[in-house]
């Protein structure tokens, strides 16, 4: 595969309004407490306790060790990524995704996914290229997690029920990562008249919109190029699909150590409706949504919202716990100087 012709480098993001960033949060934190009920309004929080209670310590253990090691396999897949863009020392690298994938998981509307661009430009990476990285890490996520679904549902019963809200998450995200990619194809072969197109069509009626599309290409396009060695694209597809296997593994197994009767195919599909969920700009953790995604994701196996609520808390709370150690070992590990800017992180314009 050639490389897409020179592209320009993505400017900094510009700074929003404080009126518009309370909307935001206003937003986000309703979506939170909305998501939040409809997980639990039909479960008995005395029973969800009791069964925590009872959560098997050998499965347990081992859900994890699995998310040190999933947390190892994403810091080797974006050292593919950054390593090419300035040399940036394993530690750095280390540092920076230790403290930036946990950060994106804890801050609001996304904040967190600037940190790792942040704290890797103190290495000697530029910023944009750091940008591009998270933005194809974040595509590369998306195009998988779309594809796991469609072959999932195949492997369904057909009495399945299906919740009409995943179909229309599933279509939503076809559409858009689908679409993205389509559009990234093109632009990877012909920028120029590509870019030419998307003026044409959505500037008269979406200016702005248009404006944020040809950025994002652009920024995608520069996170590409380190993948156009056909060595590195290979390690950083077989480390994705690492990753998202044992997501999908652990969860099953999880999930059946609580007695739940569900085929191993359970686990990555609820992870599938997972990610579309926390797609939704929500409150810190995925709080809700994540919930709501599990609910969603295991009931085509006949799992009650109880059973779902179950499984839904015991992965969160181990995932906030194991964040919160991967984040502490990130500041102990992180330079100095790119630790004092990690709270520098730009506001992007919606």
């Amino acid at each position: 595969m050639s490389p897409p012709p020179d592209v320009s480098t993505p400017s900094a993001p510009k700074k929003s309004s404080p009126l518009t960033w309370v909307a935001k949060t206003v937003l986000a934190l309703g979506i939170s407490f909305l998501a939040l009920w409809l997980a639990f309004k039909d479960v008995e929080l005395a029973s969800l306790l009791d069964k925590l209670e009872r959560t098997d310590l050998a499965v347990l253990s081992l859900f994890i060790v699995a998310q040190f090691v999933i947390h190892a396999v994403r810091v080797a897949r974006w050292s593919l990524l950054v390593k090419p863009l300035g040399n940036p020392s394993a530690r750095a690298i280390f540092s920076a995704s230790s403290v930036g994938i946990p950060a994106a998981m804890f801050l609001p509307l996304r904040l967190g996914e600037f940190v790792r661009p942040v704290m890797i430009a103190r290495s000697g990476v530029p910023f944009a290229g750091a940008v591009a990285s998270v933005v194809t890490e974040r595509v590369a996520d998306g195009l998988t997690n779309v594809g796991l679904f469609f072959v999932l549902l195949s492997m369904l019963p057909q009495s399945s029920p299906l919740p009409d809200e995943v179909r229309l998450m599933a279509k939503i995200a076809f559409i858009g990562f689908g679409g993205f990619f389509a559009l990234l194809v093109l632009m990877a072969y012909a920028q120029k008249q590509a870019m030419a197109v998307l003026q044409r069509v959505l500037v008269p009626f979406a200016p702005h919109l248009a404006e944020r599309l040809s950025h994002l290409f652009v920024v995608f396009l520069e996170g590409l190029r380190p993948l156009y060695q056909p060595s590195r694209l290979f390690l950083f597809v077989l480390l994705t699909a690492v990753y998202w296997g044992i997501n999908g593994l652990t969860t099953s197994i999880l999930a059946q150590s609580y007695g739940i009767d569900v085929p191993l195919i359970a686990g990555p599909f609820a992870v599938v409706i997972v990610v579309f969920a926390v797609t939704l700009p929500a409150g810190p953790a995925f709080a809700g949504t994540l919930q709501v995604g599990f609910l969603m994701g295991l009931k085509p196996f006949g799992v009650s919202a109880a059973d779902a609520a179950l499984v839904a808390v015991a992965i969160h709370m181990v995932q906030i716990v194991t964040q919160a150690l991967i984040l502490g070992l990130g500041f102990l590990t992180a330079d100095p100087a790119a630790r004092h800017h990690v709270l520098d992180v730009p506001e992007t314009k919606e």
